[in-house]
C-alpha cells in the first residue's frame, strides 16, 4: 500500500485531535468534579446513575413517610399518658368516695370533675393531627366520638351509608420501605371504647350522681382495669415508635450507600485525573514532537 505525504498528514492529525480532545475531557473531569456529564461518556455507568437516583427518590418518600408515622405515633403517645393521666385521677376519685363517710353533696361535687374528665377523654378521641383526625382509623376525616360526651348511649358519633350507628374502625398503614408496611396508630375504638375508659369514667359519673356506695366501688375498680388496658396500649404504641425509628435509621444507611455508590460511579477522583492528565498532556507534547519532525522532512534530507 502507498502511504502518502497528504495520508501520513491526515493521521497525524487526527492522532493530535483525539490527544487533545483527551487532554480537554480529563480537564474538564477535574473542573466539573464529574465524570460523566452525558448519556455518552459512559453508557454502562450512566445507565447505573438512573437508577440509584430512581432508588433515592424512593428513598425520600419513604423517608417523608417514615417521618410522618413517627410524629402521628409520638402524638398517640402523648394522648394517651393524658387518657391515663384522667383515668389514675378518676380512681383516686371513686377511692375518696367510695367510703361510708362520703356524703352526698361531696359526692355531687365529685361528680363535675368526673365529667370534666370524660370530656376531657372525648376531646383526647378527637384530636387532630394535621387536617386529620388522629384516632379517625379509616373515616380519618370525621370527628370519631360526640362532644361534648352524652350521659347515655353511644359515644361514637359515626353512622354508615344508610345511617346506622357505627363505631371508628381501621387503621392507615404507610409505607417505610420496599413493601414494608407499618401501622402508626390506634382508632379511637381500640383506645377508649375497648379500653373501657369512656364507659368506665361515666359508669363512675352515674353512681356518685345517685350516691351510690357500691356503684361508685364497682365503677371505681372498673377504671383501674381500663388504666391497665390503656397502659398495654401504651407499651404497643411505643414498639411502634421504635419500628419506626428502626426504619428510619434503615433507610438512613441505605442513603449513604447509594450516595457512596452514585459518587463512585459519577465523581472525579482529582488525584488519579490529575496523573492522567499529567500523562495525556505528556503524550500529546511527545506526538506534537514527532508529527514536526515528520512532516519537516524534505528530498533535501536525504542527499
Amino acid at each position: 500500500m502507498r502511504v502518502s505525504n497528504s495520508i501520513i498528514i491526515a493521521r497525524s492529525q487526527l492522532r493530535l485531535q483525539q490527544g487533545l480532545q483527551g487532554i480537554d475531557r480529563v480537564r474538564d473531569d477535574i473542573a466539573t468534579g464529574v465524570k460523566i456529564r452525558k448519556m455518552s461518556d459512559n453508557p454502562t455507568d450512566a445507565g447505573q446513575l438512573v437508577r440509584v437516583g430512581s432508588s433515592m427518590r424512593a428513598l425520600a418518600q419513604f423517608r417523608r413517610n417514615a417521618d410522618a408515622g413517627f410524629n402521628r405515633a409520638q402524638a398517640e403517645e402523648t394522648a394517651l399518658d393524658s387518657l391515663g393521666n384522667a383515668l389514675t385521677r378518676a380512681v383516686e376519685l371513686g377511692i375518696s368516695q367510695a367510703t361510708a363517710t362520703a356524703s352526698a353533696d361531696a359526692r355531687l361535687i365529685t361528680k363535675k370533675e368526673v365529667d370534666q374528665l370524660i370530656n376531657l377523654a372525648v376531646d383526647l378521641g378527637n384530636k387532630r393531627f394535621g387536617d386529620a383526625y388522629l384516632f379517625g382509623g379509616t373515616r380519618s376525616g370525621e370527628a370519631p366520638l360526640q362532644t361534648p360526651a352524652p350521659t347515655t348511649g353511644r359515644f361514637s358519633r359515626l353512622t354508615d351509608g344508610i345511617g346506622n350507628p357505627v363505631n371508628p374502625s381501621g387503621n392507615l398503614t404507610i409505607e417505610v420501605g420496599d413493601g414494608k408496611f407499618v401501622t402508626p396508630n390506634h382508632n379511637a375504638t381500640e383506645v377508649f371504647l375497648d379500653t373501657d375508659a369512656l364507659d368506665a369514667l361515666r359508669a363512675l359519673s352515674t353512681a356518685l350522681g345517685n350516691n351510690d356506695q357500691a356503684a361508685i366501688q364497682t365503677a371505681t375498680d372498673r377504671l383501674t382495669a381500663a388504666h391497665t388496658n390503656v397502659q398495654a396500649l401504651v407499651g404497643t404504641q411505643g414498639a411502634r415508635i421504635n419500628e419506626m425509628q428502626d426504619a428510619q435509621r434503615n433507610l438512613d444507611a441505605m442513603e449513604f450507600d447509594l450516595q457512596v455508590y452514585r459518587s463512585d460511579l459519577r465523581d472525579t477522583e482529582i488525584d488519579k485525573a490529575m496523573v492522567e492528565l499529567v500523562g495525556k498532556q505528556t503524550l500529546y507534547q511527545a506526538a506534537m514532537s514527532a508529527t514536526s519532525r515528520i512532516l519537516g522532512l524534505s528530498l533535501a534530507n536525504y542527499l
